[in-house]
This record gives C-alpha cells, sequence and structure tokens, in this order.
C-alpha cells in the first residue's frame, strides 16, 4: 500500500512541478487551479518540494493576502544544467542555473578527441567547474546541432553514468519546432514548414500545430534533390523555392520558418543567406511568409536547458 501511496505523491508532485514550469511563479491557490489537485494537496506537496530544496517562495512578490497568496517558483539554487552542443566543429559546454541564467562563458571542448572520450572531456571541465560555482550539477543535455556524430551511439548513457546524473538528447531542430510551436508572437502558425539547414537539408510539417509522421520520422530529408556541384547560390535558392513551393501546394501552409545554425547555412555544400531563401520566396510569390529563426547554438542550448529543467524537475 505504501508503494500505492509514494506513487500518487510523485504523480502530484510532478503536476505542481509541470504547473511552474509552463506557467511561471504560481500561489498555491493558483497552482490547485491549473493543476485540478485540492488546496490541501498542493499545500502539502509545496511544503515537501521547498524541503529538499527544489521550489522556493519569491519572496520579492510576496501578497498581503496570506500564505497562499505567495508565488511559488522553482529554486534557481536548486542546482546546474549543463549542455553538450555538437556540431561539426566540435563540442561546446553551456552550464546554466535552474532559473536558465547562464552560470559561466561557452566552453569549446573543440574536436581533437576520440567520440567515445567526450563524457571523459566533459566530466573533465565540469570538474574544474565545481570550484566555482556552489550548485550542484542536476542534469545534463546533449544537444546535435547537425549530423555529425549521429553515429556514435550511446552518448547520453555513457555521460549519464560518468557524472551520476539524469542525462536528455535531442535535435536541434526539434528545438527550434518546440520554440515556433509554443510562440506567442504574431510570427506563431499552427500550419507550417520548418526548413532546417545544415550538413542536410530537413523539412518538417506542421498542420493544427501537430507535426506529421514523414518516412523518416518527423522530418524528411531533401538535399539530394538540391545537390548540383558547381552551382551558384542563385540556382541551389530557385531549386529550394521550387521543392517548398510544390509542399506548399500540397498542404495549407500560413509560413515556412527557415532555420540554421546563424544568418548563413550550408545548402548543398554552398554558403547561403537565409535572406535570400527569403527575398526568392517572396520575388517570385510561389511561397507564403518566410521567417528566418535565428538560432545560434547557443540559443538552442537555452531552449533545450528549458525543457531538460522541466523533464527533470517533474521527473525527481
Amino acid at each position: 500500500m505504501s508503494g500505492s501511496t509514494e506513487y500518487v505523491a510523485d504523480a502530484n508532485r510532478a503536476r505542481i512541478m509541470r504547473a511552474i514550469v509552463d506557467h511561471g511563479p504560481l500561489s498555491r491557490v493558483e497552482i490547485a487551479q491549473v493543476s485540478g489537485l485540492s488546496p490541501a494537496t498542493v499545500t502539502r506537496n509545496i511544503a515537501y518540494l521547498m524541503t529538499v530544496g527544489v521550489l522556493a517562495e519569491d519572496t520579492a512578490r510576496v501578497r498581503t493576502e496570506g500564505r497562499s497568496r505567495i508565488p511559488v517558483m522553482v529554486n534557481a539554487s536548486y542546482g546546474r544544467i549543463a549542455i553538450v552542443g555538437l556540431t561539426y566543429r566540435g563540442a561546446t559546454l553551456y552550464q546554466y542555473d535552474m532559473a536558465l541564467e547562464p552560470c559561466a562563458e561557452p566552453i569549446s571542448l573543440g574536436g581533437d578527441f576520440a567520440p567515445a572520450d567526450l563524457p571523459r572531456v566533459v566530466a573533465a571541465h565540469l570538474s574544474r567547474s565545481d570550484a566555482e560555482f556552489e550548485k550542484t550539477l542536476r542534469a545534463v543535455g546533449i544537444l546535435h546541432c547537425d549530423d555529425s556524430w549521429d553515429a556514435v551511439r550511446g552518448l547520453a548513457d555513457s555521460l549519464s553514468r560518468c557524472l551520476e546524473v539524469p542525462t536528455f538528447e535531442q535535435r536541434a531542430e526539434d528545438c527550434a519546432e518546440y520554440k515556433i510551436l509554443h510562440d506567442e508572437s504574431e510570427e506563431a502558425s499552427e500550419n507550417h514548414l520548418l526548413v532546417s539547414l545544415g550538413s542536410e537539408v530537413l523539412v518538417g510539417i506542421a498542420q493544427g500545430g501537430k507535426r506529421l509522421p514523414l518516412r523518416n520520422g518527423s522530418y524528411a530529408e531533401i538535399s539530394r534533390p538540391l545537390a548540383n556541384s558547381g552551382e551558384p547560390e542563385g540556382a541551389i535558392v530557385d531549386r529550394l523555392v521550387d521543392v517548398l513551393s510544390i509542399l506548399t501546394s500540397l498542404f495549407t501552409i500560413d509560413a515556412i520558418f527557415m532555420m540554421g545554425s546563424g544568418e548563413e547555412a550550408l545548402l548543398a555544400g554552398v554558403p547561403v543567406d537565409l535572406g535570400d531563401i527569403a527575398k526568392a520566396g517572396s520575388v517570385s510569390g510561389e511561397l507564403p511568409r518566410v521567417v528566418v529563426v535565428s538560432q545560434t547554438s547557443r540559443e538552442m542550448s537555452r531552449i533545450m536547458t528549458a525543457q531538460v529543467r522541466g523533464m527533470l524537475l517533474c521527473t525527481g
């Protein structure tokens, strides 16, 4: 019976944490409303989560109506999260606290080591950082910014064993999709194409805010019809516009989001300014609104950090 009680308590705490992760600081009354739990259950579990240090009261915003009205938030001092960004240039280490504020400048780990040695290299740099930060390492995320490291298997498991913390693994284009689907700005669209330009050209399709399943999963790889060595940038851009125009004729598409690792990306091996693609689509009149998602590896790491924090806190 104790196991059943423990399961219920864990489920209730996960609902409370999800409410705070999704909505930001909330009072106990607001958490009860959002989570659907009773006020007594919320009060009891928040007391536990504050005792172990996961949550804290936002004393800077204390309300005068009583303790039930004091906002409760994720405790930034509970720990830190490390994100390892992997690209063809090598690996970069980012560190954030639970409030998603950087703990240090990004550290380039380079690429002068065997991929299997990545856990050792990351652990060595994090151990050097321990003297600088009082915050305990709580989780590590691995962010694949292109397909350079895809052949290396078991990185997450190796890092988890080496550092003795939960480790999560994700692709950068998935983070971009998350950002677009959850963007509340006027650029957001439930019916869109997401085009990721890197060592491969990947296209994802969303309809009604949900990604459509494609042959290779959530994304289709369309590099082959674009590649033709020796062609100038303009010809390759025009060919991409043609491919995208076919997709927009098959699906309801209100916007196309173009994502690269910077303002410039490789398209069939040729450096292309993302803005040129947007201009070509606009001039031809064949494409709907094209939005350039300007995301550096660091910005993508912050998006993943938010997701890792949410998964970590909601799963204990």
